[in-house]
């Protein structure tokens, strides 16, 4: 086993304190799969095939939507909209600025289960990654989200196996990347309906792709990380950059950690973050360097089970977390004015803070550098 090199950074991010969160009913088995902010509150997906709405900050409940038939598999945010799609094949839009209703303002069904989605960045093209169907085939679709009847292009060729993540270009519409459990990322250019023209590169990452995106500058580079728990970094043209293995090896570095949440990458300061989390609930953020990982902090308290999913606003200094235990958690870096209601539970950052300064000090200081080709 080789060391991953970790140290401690703590001043990279403002510290995020727990200040509410919320309470499952009792005897209640329904946990979270997501939770993102939209324009109405807080939007988290649950077990129990639902959308549940929160408010910002308060998480007092403003309401659920109830369409889908089977598992939510993912929600996306746009400007008053929010986006759902499911294993029941369908990809819904739902207009925020409408009373919460069984009715999405849009909806692009398919035959097989829907497994993830993405918009592009001018809102003209709507991408799916499908699981594998009879036919052994793993489609991607395109659809034009002015002409909901029929996609304007499908790709089955590039992938073997599930279609398990779909990103967007952050900057060029026309530009996406999909990744599969056949371990394939591949970069498309959507302008050119033929698969074979459209698909640019391809990398192997030789491990099930359970998370990826674009990070860098200009969206150059591109993070992929496994079911295994593996985390890799690839140039947009396919050259690998830098392969982490299984994070979970973190451990040996005083960083225990059960399984990867996600990335974020801060466009303001130029970095990639990885989230990942303990069976307990913790949640760890670290700043992921050209080789070597920096700890930055811990969140705590805020669950009880496996986080799910893990959304930040750096810039507002928020961030939301939904897990297994049933629980919704918003976590700031200053004091919410606004009193929680009955229904939520307030946190005092004090006990949190000290439990996260213990679990900070276990970590080694080793040397690292920060990720920065660009």
């Amino acid at each position: 086993m080789t060391r991953i090199p970790v140290s401690q950074a703590p001043a990279l991010l403002p510290k995020f304190n727990l200040h509410v969160r919320t309470n499952p009913q009792p005897g209640s088995d329904t946990y979270v799969y997501d939770a993102i902010n939209t324009d109405i509150g807080i939007a988290a997906s649950t077990s129990d095939v639902c959308v549940k709405f929160f408010e910002l900050s308060t998480l007092q409940s403003k309401g659920q939507l109830k369409y889908h038939k089977d598992q939510i598999t993912e929600i996306k945010a746009r400007s008053n909209s929010l986006l759902s799609a499911s294993k029941d094949g369908q990809i819904a839009i739902w207009d925020l600025r409408q009373a919460l209703s069984a009715t999405p303002a849009l909806t692009f069904k398919t035959k097989d289960p829907v497994l993830s989605f993405d918009m592009s960045i001018d809102d003209t093209m709507l991408v799916s990654g499908l699981a594998l169907d009879k036919n052994c085939c793993a489609k991607i679709n395109l659809w034009d989200p002015r002409t909901v009847a029929q996609p304007i292009a499908v790709f089955e060729n590039s992938h073997s196996e599930d279609v398990s993540q779909i990103r967007c270009h952050p900057s060029i519409s026309h530009q996406f990347l999909s990744g599969s459990s056949d371990g394939l990322l591949c970069t498309f250019d959507a302008s050119q309906t033929d698969e074979d023209e459209a698909l640019l590169y391809v990398a192997n990452t030789e491990a099930s792709i359970s998370g990826c995106g674009y990070f860098g500058p200009s969206a150059q580079y591109i993070y992929a990380h496994s079911d295994m728990e593996t985390l890799q970094l690839w140039t947009n043209e396919a050259t690998q950059l830098a392969d982490f293995g299984d994070v979970r090896d973190l451990a040996e570095s005083g960083v225990p950690i059960d399984y990867i949440i996600g990335c974020k990458y801060d466009s303001q300061k130029e970095s990639l973050y990885l989230a990942a989390g303990t069976n307990e609930g913790d949640i760890h953020l670290l700043h992921v360097g050209a080789g070597s990982f920096e700890h930055v902090q811990a969140l705590q308290s805020g669950h009880s089970g496996v986080v799910r999913g893990l959304n930040w606003d750096l810039g507002q200094g928020w961030a939301v977390s939904g897990a297994e235990d049933g629980r919704v958690s918003w976590w700031a870096t200053t004091v919410p004015a606004q009193p929680p209601s009955p229904l939520v539970q307030a946190v005092s950052p004090t006990a949190s803070s000290q439990k996260d300064k213990s679990a900070s000090s276990r970590a080694s200081n080793g040397n690292s550098r920060r990720f920065a080709p660009y």
